[in-house]
């Protein structure tokens, strides 16, 4: 019996991961037909409720010990649906099959493409790599979330039909490129946070609940959604000059500019 309960605490991470597939699954049921805004509400929500899903499986599984290469596995698959197929087909429907054929296929197209090499690239560093506090390249959940806010976002706001395309077109494009970048994103798996730093987090969030309750949920979510992708380029940006430096110095006198 004891053994029982010890082999079926493995499954409970797996649970949850396919959890997230149920939810990909009704995002893109959502999207089927002729959807109004509201089908497109449903879809992102299930998109958002996907990306709480699949934060739960990792944790439950360092929590009760239960990684394994399976779990790493159905995850990514799990991901490839939830955070890449998703969110393409929702953004197709929601603008871009607006465009002449083909154009929008090629661009959901590029945006599952560049998840599916993003998740691919991933697995291979965590089979070589120790864990480490940052990600390499915008991790697809953060892409995905990006495109359903603001799916979401444009329903409540009343975005113009004619504006549609061109900004989940961009969303797309620029959140597939940064999952393919090296850019580092922050990787919140292990760090250890001091108590006053939790009280902070913990602040934050609840302003955050705050502002959502009093004005539109999509529009707070999507600034959340938004800040974390900007924040991979701009610290890009702000440790350039610090390896710029470090690259000079470490080349041959002979090769230095005279002054």
């Amino acid at each position: 019996m004891l053994m029982d309960v010890r082999k079926g605490k493995f499954i409970l991470p797996n649970l949850f991961t396919l959890a997230s597939v149920f939810l990909g699954v009704v995002a893109v049921v959502s999207c089927l037909g002729e959807p109004d805004d509201a089908g497109f509400r449903r879809a992102a929500i299930a998109i958002l409720f996907a990306m709480v899903a699949d934060s739960l499986d990792g944790r439950v599984a360092r929590m009760t010990r239960t990684s394994t290469r399976f779990g790493v596995q159905l995850d990514s698959l799990a991901d490839v649906l939830s955070f890449g197929m998703a969110p393409a087909v929702l953004g197709f429907v929601f603008g871009l099959r607006q465009w002449p054929p083909l154009l929008g296929e090629v661009i959901a197209f590029v945006y599952v493409a560049c998840g599916a090499l993003r998740l691919a690239r991933f697995n291979l560093q965590a089979d070589s790599a120790q864990p480490t506090h940052y990600f390499t390249g915008l991790p697809i959940p953060a892409a995905a979330g990006t495109v359903a806010m603001w799916t979401w976002a444009a329903t409540d706001l009343s975005v113009p039909l004619s504006v549609r395309p061109a900004t989940v077109a961009a969303a797309m494009i620029v959140t597939a490129l940064l999952m393919v970048s090296t850019i580092r994103y922050p990787s919140f798996k292990h760090v250890r946070l001091s108590l006053a730093a939790r009280a902070g987090i913990l602040l934050l969030v609840a302003s955050v609940v705050v502002a959502a309750v009093r004005t539109h949920t999509s529009a707070v979510l999507l600034g959340v959604a938004l800040t974390y992708v900007v924040l991979g380029p701009a610290g890009w940006a702000i440790r350039l000059p610090s390896r710029l430096l470090a690259r000079r110095r470490r080349a041959p006198a002979a090769e230095r500019p005279e002054k």
